[in-house]
């Protein structure tokens, strides 16, 4: 009878690692899936029209950084990440002007 006692010792260890072992793995998981900053994000762009497709995307370029540099401004910030930044350019509705689009994350 006295193995009994040993046993259930044994058993409750085992019971009281595993629920630890759970819940730590729950925690560490809860941790690393919590975005950063993601809330301070934000999605800026820029769009330029010009005769030549390059003019145009050098232009939408330049405007983006001017809209980038307002809003870290606005927001009193003195640096800022900048996450890749495309240009899509098409053929304007009259079809003389190119229409450039760019875009960029900007996180503080």
């Amino acid at each position: 009878m006295q193995n009994w006692g040993i046993f259930w010792g044994i058993f409750m260890i085992r019971k009281i690692v595993i629920a630890g072992v759970a819940l730590g793995a729950i925690v560490a998981f809860a941790a690393v899936s919590q975005p950063v900053q993601a809330g301070g994000c934000v999605l800026v762009s820029a769009k330029a029209r010009g005769l030549g497709e390059a003019a145009a995307s050098k232009r939408s370029q330049a405007k983006l950084m001017h809209n980038i540099n307002h809003w870290a401004n606005k927001n009193k910030l003195a640096t800022v990440h900048t996450g890749h930044a495309p240009t899509s350019c098409s053929k304007g509705k009259a079809g003389a002007l190119f229409v450039c689009t760019s875009s960029a994350k900007v996180c503080p």
